[in-house]
């Protein structure tokens, strides 16, 4: 999920999880079975940062398909779906502080350096209004 408020980016920072640890990513996770693409960044909004989004206020602005490689050289293959959150409702607050030790907004021109690597090209391709991109190849 791409939740901008006022060009600033909701970020959280990977904690305790084996993978990407210390990097900044967005709101994500994966299609649970007979989910639809939009309820999954609905739950995990909810589950991950404590807020409520309608569907309708959900847009969809990037694909990208990737190589992703896991810390012991492993790789699968996977598309990740970006949609933007118009509004939303709730108080932001890390619910799974177990897997994140920060929740915060960045500004645009202003994102940590430490942003894992395939969320900065995402940004910068939903910013330039890219539908479709490729990484890790």
């Amino acid at each position: 999920m791409v939740l901008l408020n006022e060009d600033r980016l909701l970020c959280l920072r990977r904690h305790n999880t084996g993978v990407e640890d210390g990097f900044y990513v967005v709101p994500m996770g994966g299609l649970h079975e007979g989910e639809t693409p939009k309820q999954a960044v609905i739950r995990e909004a909810a589950e991950e940062v404590n807020i409520s989004i309608e569907e309708e206020d959900l847009t969809f602005v990037h694909t990208m398909y990737r190589k992703h490689t896991q810390p012991d050289g492993s790789f699968f293959y996977q598309q990740d779906l970006f949609f933007r959150a118009q509004q939303f409702s709730g108080i932001i607050r890390n619910l799974e502080p177990h897997k994140a030790d920060d929740v915060r907004f960045f500004n645009l021109d202003e994102l940590p350096e430490n942003l894992t690597p395939f969320i900065q090209r995402a940004i910068k391709c939903i910013l330039s209004n890219v539908l479709y991109s490729q990484y890790g190849f």
